[in-house]
């Protein structure tokens, strides 16, 4: 309630409520509200009717109303309680707020003995309470319309995150020798790294490679720098050789010279 007490938005509601308090206590004469209503013995009783309760209570109420909307308004949009918490917040802060006036404005003008003073504030926290009990009521359906829509994120979320496994296995159940469908930056350095390791594995050279799968030299070039696509009848021969589907000829530059 202290960070919450600072927000620019709270400041504005209190300085109003102040304001209005004030007003009325200075328009006023509070003090001797007993000789005009009269001594009420049900006053502290819980079934307290509006007739029974003092002008200066119900400034009190207005009151402590507007700061309790606006620090639950302000909780709303920045604690991010869970919606349970929140509400129980609503509740704490409706009765912190109701002693703190009382205690501030209205008991200076009841003049109770200490041992009423607490029933004074019990019933003044319940009027307050009743007061309030539309706003944190809308406040609360808030706080759970957003939960919902979060739960309902978090749900699509973990939809996806199943569903990724299963897209990497059927990626991984593709042929082997099928080459990554992306652009040359990356296609590059797989096919050189693929084929430099079937040159060591087979002891042999790019041109006996060049060789079996019927490419030229510029086109194995442009294979090996990512720019002939997958799909291209060349790409797929050279793939072929890599994979031991064509067999490889003899490496033109381990030859025997002709007699």
């Amino acid at each position: 309630m202290r960070s919450l007490a600072r927000k620019a938005s709270v400041r504005k509601a209190r300085a109003k409520a102040e304001l209005q308090f004030r007003s009325e206590e200075v328009a006023a004469n509070w003090r001797n509200w007993k000789d005009r209503l009269g001594e009420v013995s049900e006053f502290y009783s819980p079934s307290l009717v509006e007739a029974q309760v003092s002008p200066h209570w119900r400034a009190g109420v207005r009151y402590a109303d507007a700061i309790i909307s606006a620090l639950g308004a302000a909780a709303l949009e920045d604690v991010q309680l869970p919606p349970s918490k929140f509400e129980g917040f609503l509740r704490e802060c409706a009765a912190i707020v109701a002693a703190r006036t009382y205690a501030a404005k209205l008991q200076p003008y009841d003049s109770l003995p200490l041992r009423k003073v607490e029933y004074a504030v019990a019933n003044f926290h319940q009027l307050v309470r009743a007061a309030v009990a539309i706003e944190t009521a809308r406040l609360g359906l808030e706080a759970w319309r957003r939960y919902n829509e979060t739960i309902e994120g978090d749900t699509a979320s973990e939809t996806m995150e199943t569903a990724a496994p299963s897209a990497n296995i059927a990626n991984s159940a593709r042929n082997v020798d099928e080459p990554p469908q992306s652009d040359p930056d990356v296609r590059a350095p797989d096919r050189e790294a693929r084929l430099q390791a079937f040159l060591a594995a087979n002891d042999t050279s790019i041109a006996a490679v060049s060789e079996t799968a019927l490419v030229h030299k510029p086109d194995m070039q442009r294979w090996r720098r990512g720019e002939l696509s997958a799909d291209s009848v060349m790409s797929r021969r050279i793939e072929s050789v890599l994979a031991g589907k064509t067999p490889l000829k003899a490496d033109p530059e381990n030859r025997a010279p002709a007699a």
